[in-house]
């Protein structure tokens, strides 16, 4: 049942996209206004269907695509904003390998255009999420490498500090033992000259 509702209410706003397509006028010949009003941020698919699973299901629809080609159409009659003063334009800088760059300037000589329309061509395409590398998947890697680089840092710099504050253990040496003299009577050695307790105290 809430599908059915759900869908019901998707149609309803694509229907709404319908009735305000066919009540532009006619003679609006400026591309910028157009793309402000309906593709911009806070334009009339970002109050219908946000930025979610709903604004890509209609970005698959036919009148998405007939947006797109009104967009051509209005670029193809309508001067640059910074031509008659509707809205300023802004510059951006895209660093780039020499090689696309060269295949850029070919495309836009077949095309027989400038690089500027045909950059700003290529930006109003719908392109797939999948298809656009992401910085900050690239930032959170980076960063979980640097974070394990740091931990294993301080576990090999606790280790040190632990090994640095055991206290050193040297090894006993054993004293030299002194062995009784087998000559010595009470601690004074006997002379080779020794007396008889016999001849009164006489060496013989």
């Amino acid at each position: 049942m809430m599908e059915v509702a759900e869908r019901t209410r998707f149609e309803d706003r694509v229907q709404t996209v319908r009735d305000t397509l066919q009540e532009r006028p006619n003679g609006q010949t400026d591309w910028v206004a157009f793309y402000r009003e309906i593709l911009g941020v806070g334009g009339l698919l970002d109050e219908l269907f946000g930025t979610g699973e709903h604004r890509q299901l209609f970005e698959r629809t036919e009148e998405y695509a007939l947006i797109q080609q009104m967009v051509a159409k209005l670029r193809e009659k309508s001067k640059m904003a910074r031509d008659n003063g509707d809205e300023s334009t802004r510059v951006i800088t895209v660093r780039l390998p020499e090689s696309l760059h060269e295949a850029l300037l070919s495309e836009a000589y077949h095309h027989k255009t400038s690089m500027n329309q045909l950059c700003i061509s290529k930006l109003l395409q719908v392109i797939a999420g999948e298809l656009v590398p992401s910085d900050l998947k690239r930032r959170n890697k980076e960063r979980a490498a640097r974070t394990r680089s740091t931990r294993r840092a301080a576990a090999e710099q606790n280790q040190q500090n632990e090994q640095n504050q055991q206290p050193e253990v040297r090894p006993v040496e054993p004293t030299e033992e002194v062995q009784p003299n087998p000559l010595a009577v009470g601690g004074v050695p006997r002379s080779h000259s020794f007396t008889d307790s016999m001849t009164g105290g006489r060496p013989f």
